[in-house]
């Protein structure tokens, strides 16, 4: 085959190629489509914004038939605070008579309490002897170990007083005050206090 009858072949080829490729684009009508309609925005939803109560608790529930908390007095209480203003050394409390022993447990007429071990509310009744009241903590634990090393059941609690920060000193709790009183004659002789009786609180 002669060159040229072969570029005349090539050249056809070619162009049969490109006929193809265009024929469509330039003769054939393009399919008409329907034009894209956007819908319109939905309006937004009604949301309720009306405040929602907060949940009621357990203690919610019951608080109001919870018996309320045993209180004594202001003015005793402020009382004892003032009788029991102690400056003693710890170390003193060694002369004490231990718990239980005869001088720390004198006998008393009348036996047993007479009152009641349940409040007009249906709580119990139980009564701490306080035996001092200090202006620091680290005091107040030293009092506390002094009196359990003599074998009393005694710890202390923080109260504050107006811009006074002061710890109570006390003994117990014990469901008959008896026992609390004929504690009260050792434990003032030596801490050189005048000891209350009053109900425990916690």
């Amino acid at each position: 085959m002669s060159p040229l009858l072969k570029q005349r072949m090539v050249g056809t080829l070619v162009l049969i190629a490109l006929g193809i490729v265009f024929w469509p684009l330039i003769f054939v009508t393009p399919e008409t489509r329907d034009p894209i309609t956007l819908q319109p925005m939905s309006d937004k939803p009604a949301v309720d914004q009306s405040p929602i109560s907060p949940p009621k608790s357990y203690l919610d529930e019951v608080k109001a038939r919870l018996p309320e908390e045993p209180t004594n007095p202001s003015s005793l209480q402020e009382a004892a605070d003032l009788n029991t203003e102690t400056e003693v050394a710890v170390a003193d409390l060694q002369s004490l008579p231990e718990a239980g022993s005869a001088g720390a447990e004198l006998p008393r007429d009348g036996g047993p309490d007479s009152q009641s071990l349940i409040d007009d509310q249906g709580v119990a009744v139980f009564w701490v002897l306080q035996v001092a009241t200090v202006g620091s903590e680290a005091r107040a634990r030293e009092i506390v170990e002094g009196l359990r090393t003599r074998g009393y059941k005694a710890f202390f609690k923080r109260y504050v007083q107006v811009d006074d920060e002061l710890y109570r000193v006390q003994v117990g709790p014990n469901a008959e005050q008896a026992k609390l009183l004929d504690m009260k004659a050792d434990i003032d002789a030596v801490l050189k206090v005048n000891s209350q009786v009053l109900r425990y609180t916690q």
